[in-house]
């Protein structure tokens, strides 16, 4: 029945396919009229049943115009995605695996649409690698169809693309100033993020899990693209020479509090220039007074080191409330004045990240966590604990509503 709507809707929504349709039907028509005429016999018996035979013929031609239907609702594999949903357990309380109903493909990836009743969202998002399992394929992303039953998948067929280390070439690197190529998906397709998108980013790994890596990275293409770099770097042992200029560059609390008073300032000197242009965003005040303005990133990492309040004494958790602040006051209006927070750490608990930080964070980029508790620090979800322990292999959140599973490149200094 699903393939026989199938095709009614094709055929009411695609113009070409309903003029296939009427040809077809038409052509069935004409042929069974050439069978009426055919018969020459004028016995009584003939008389008698003709019309009994001729009605038989009309039923027939019915049929074969709703199997035309059928055949045009048809989608070539269907009933395998299905039954390899149903061995796999992917089902609702009813037992009813998903039902494909669209299927489109754009190069090695292919976009299909399944008909499933009674599971959400997250039911699939939980199934993901059980998916993956039971068609051979690695899923790119899943978002909610046109309604509450459908499903989009993007996925690739056959081999993982991501299963290999990826050195970083500059030829990588995206033209546009806000976008920070990261790494490819399982079709070989590069994925950024893009910080006039989403100015904010939480980046978490567990020991080991390419967190570092990836920061060097990011702060490498920030750099090549003339951004203004602040940053906080407790350990003194990650970041070269380069990121360690005077006043940029932190290694305790009170050259981080310098160091995020001078940020504030500048904040507050655009919020000014720009209002005073009548400007509401960098790029406006830019085209409109031709100053040319960087953007400015403010990069903590480690964050435990910095804002845990554990172990400290009174004075000590007053300046971690203080850096806090500061912290926050960026978050808040640092959007439309080009200031960006990318904020890491290794040890994702509530600890690291306060709650009042990781809502400023709208972006997020989670490799694989111990557990589903550290992955729902991040995500507010288990995914990063389920998703493999290999080394630069990171989830993807930009509030688009599907997650992106990437290999990073690798990025050597």
């Amino acid at each position: 029945m699903n393939t026989f709507h199938n095709g009614l809707r094709r055929i009411q929504t695609d113009s070409k396919t309903a003029q296939q349709y009427v040809l077809l039907c038409l052509a069935l028509a004409v042929a069974a009229l050439i069978m009426v005429s055919g018969g020459s016999g004028e016995d009584v018996i003939s008389v008698v049943f003709r019309p009994f035979v001729n009605f038989i013929r009309v039923i027939a031609w019915l049929a074969e115009c709703l199997g035309v239907i059928y055949l045009f609702g048809y989608i070539p594999h269907s009933w395998s995605y299905y039954d390899d949903f149903s061995r796999a357990g992917i089902c609702n309380q009813a037992h009813e695996a998903p039902l494909l109903v669209k299927a489109n493909r754009d190069g090695n990836i292919q976009q299909l649409t399944f008909s499933l009743k009674g599971c959400p969202l997250e039911y699939w998002e939980d199934n993901r690698t059980t998916i993956e399992s039971a068609l051979n394929v690695t899923v790119l992303s899943i978002t909610q169809g046109s309604n509450n039953q459908l499903f989009d998948l993007r996925v690739v067929a056959g081999c993982n693309l991501m299963g290999r280390l990826i050195p970083w070439a500059d030829t990588y690197m995206d033209d546009s100033d806000t976008k920070i190529v990261l790494g490819i998906n399982a079709a070989g397709i590069p994925v950024s993020i893009d910080f006039s998108q989403l100015p904010h980013w939480l980046l978490a790994a567990a020991t080991g899990m390419g967190k570092t890596q990836l920061a060097l990275l990011i702060l490498y293409q920030l750099s090549q693209k003339g951004y203004d770099i602040y940053l906080a770097d407790y350990k003194g042992v990650d970041f070269g020479p380069e990121y360690r200029k005077t006043g940029h560059y932190a290694d305790d609390d009170a050259a981080l509090e310098q160091m995020l008073d001078s940020v504030v300032h500048e904040l507050n000197h655009r919020r000014t220039e720009f209002s005073i242009a009548g400007c509401a965003n960098l790029e406006e005040y830019v085209q409109t007074t031709g100053e040319e303005l960087h953007r400015i990133v403010v990069i903590l990492d480690e964050t435990s080191m910095i804002l845990d309040t554990t172990g400290r004494d009174k004075d000590g958790k007053a300046v971690v409330a203080s850096i806090t602040n500061k912290l926050l006051a960026i978050g808040r209006l640092g959007r439309a004045l080009g200031i960006h927070l990318l904020v890491a750490t290794q040890r994702p608990d509530v600890g690291s990240v306060p709650g009042s930080l990781k809502a400023q964070l709208d972006g997020r980029i989670c490799g694989h966590t111990a557990d589903a508790q550290s992955s729902i620090v991040i995500l507010d979800d288990g995914s990063a604990a389920k998703l493999p322990a290999i080394p630069g292999r990171f989830i993807i959140r930009n509030g688009s509503g599907s997650d992106e599973i990437i290999q990073a490149y690798y990025y050597h200094q």
